[in-house]
């Protein structure tokens, strides 16, 4: 192709030459040199002619066919020379059927980039299986699920890669149907609660069935604190309701006039008890929302410990425990009001579990940007598997529940805690009691 245009070129004008020789012949046989020599010259000039005439569209064909092999092997940016008169038609026609390929290559790849980014993302395991249940792709939460690197499981058989056969049932029956299926598994050692939905994918290649994996872990825990809400706080209304019913009840056959006084005062202790549980619910609603307002202000922190203190004089005297403050002055920023909710709340719960004569060991240290107030009791200490939801809301573990309160305190410290940019944690051995930590910026960030 490369010299085939202009060749031909070429050969025509010979060609038109010879059979004007030959025609010259016969025409005229005295004069048989001198046109012969005329139409040769002519026939010459012709052959140049046809040479050079298809000497440009030779080239723009040439460079066309390499521009689409280089395209063809990937490289998408290669135009070709523009060319004049009819050949540039097909060189420019090649440059934009070459910029639309380039657009469409690159509108794949960021769609192709999206769809990634999305599956990355995403907390739920994705498997995109073939007709034959081969994987065809996994995003990084199903290879945390399967517990198997990405490139081994690709090209493998689901079942070797899930290595649950009720899974794998469920793909190869949506396979079979062609309609979508949803199920809950139990899968792996752990027996992982999952919610499995498995969709057809229409023409999608060798991608038939998207399969994905979602834990219901979380969902069955709160749906565990929601029935633990719902036995603590029947349990600690009905207990006071029971009371004053009784108390009540007891006046209305008639007692003594000298017993009068003490019945009023265990019905008004019941009714204290019920307001100060509903009032816990309705802050602990108020916090969660935002609804809180907070006022920072410099707040030093042994005078909010002493005044705390002071006020759980009513729980901590008649044990004998004794709270002891044990660090240099700290300030913060903060609510004040808040502030006291805190520390009131830990030193409360701390008083809960000490021993008689015990002491609640106070103390803050300045961690730069941060404060940290630690409150210790020597009570008998946290078991494991509570201290993971000692700061749930109606959370109360096994060694607690004969104890009064329904598990509200310390998730109004979170609360209250988070409110002003800060972390609680708690830190337990059994038999050594348990150390609550309050961490709170210096400068107060949360919200006005």
């Amino acid at each position: 192709m490369r010299r085939d245009l202009a060749l031909r070129g070429a050969v025509l004008g010979l060609l038109a030459a010879g059979i004007a020789g030959v025609i010259g012949f016969v025409e005229d046989n005295g004069s048989r040199s001198v046109a012969f020599a005329l139409v040769a010259g002519l026939g010459t000039a012709g052959a140049i002619a046809g040479y050079f005439a298809f000497r440009g569209p030779a080239r723009a064909v040439r460079n066309v066919t390499e521009a689409a092999g280089h395209i063809g092997e990937g490289e998408l940016g290669l135009r070709v020379p523009d060319a004049n008169g009819s050949p540039g038609q097909l060189t420019r026609a090649f440059n934009l059927m070459a910029d639309r390929i380039e657009q469409l290559f690159d509108s794949v790849a960021a769609e192709h980039a999206r769809l990634e980014a999305v599956f990355d993302a995403s907390s739920d395991a994705m498997v995109a299986l073939a007709p034959d249940t081969g994987v065809r792709f996994l995003n990084p939460a199903a290879v945390e699920v399967f517990g198997i690197a990405m490139a081994d499981a690709i090209g493998r058989s689901f079942i070797e890669t899930a290595r649950d056969y009720e899974l794998d049932a469920l793909v190869r029956r949506v396979i079979a149907s062609g309609s979508g299926e949803t199920s809950v598994v139990s899968f792996g050692p752990g027996r992982v609660s999952l919610r499995a939905a498995a969709l057809p994918i229409r023409e999608g290649g060798d991608w038939a069935v998207l399969l994905m994996l979602t834990d219901l872990t979380e969902v069955q825990r709160v749906d565990q604190v929601r029935r633990d809400f719902l036995s603590n706080v029947s349990h600690e209304l009905r207990t006071p309701l029971a009371a004053i019913r009784a108390l009540v009840e007891t006046m209305e056959d008639g007692v003594d006039a000298e017993d009068s006084p003490e019945f009023l005062r265990r019905i008004r202790q019941q009714v204290e008890r019920l307001t100060s549980l509903v009032n816990e619910l309705l802050d602990l609603s108020r916090i969660e929302s935002g609804a809180i307002s907070l006022q920072p202000e410099n707040v030093e922190l042994s005078a909010l410990v002493s005044e705390a203190a002071s006020l759980l004089r009513t729980r901590t005297e008649p044990a004998g425990v004794r709270v002891a403050y044990e660090s240099e002055p700290v300030s913060v920023e903060g609510d004040r009001a808040s502030l006291l909710r805190i520390v009131s709340n830990l030193l409360d719960n701390a008083a809960k579990w000490s021993p008689e004569g015990g002491t609640i060991h106070v103390s803050a240290r300045d961690e730069g940007e941060l404060v940290a107030l630690c409150v210790q009791d020597e009570g008998p200490g946290i078991p494991g598997q509570d201290l993971s939801r000692v700061f749930e809301r109606f959370y109360k573990g096994e060694a607690s529940r004969s104890a009064s309160g329904v598990g509200l305190g310390l998730a109004i410290v979170k609360h209250l805690v988070r409110s002003h940019g800060g972390t609680a944690t708690v830190e337990s051995r059994p038999g050594e009691g348990a150390r609550f930590t309050v961490r709170l910026p210096r400068v107060f960030v949360g919200k006005h």
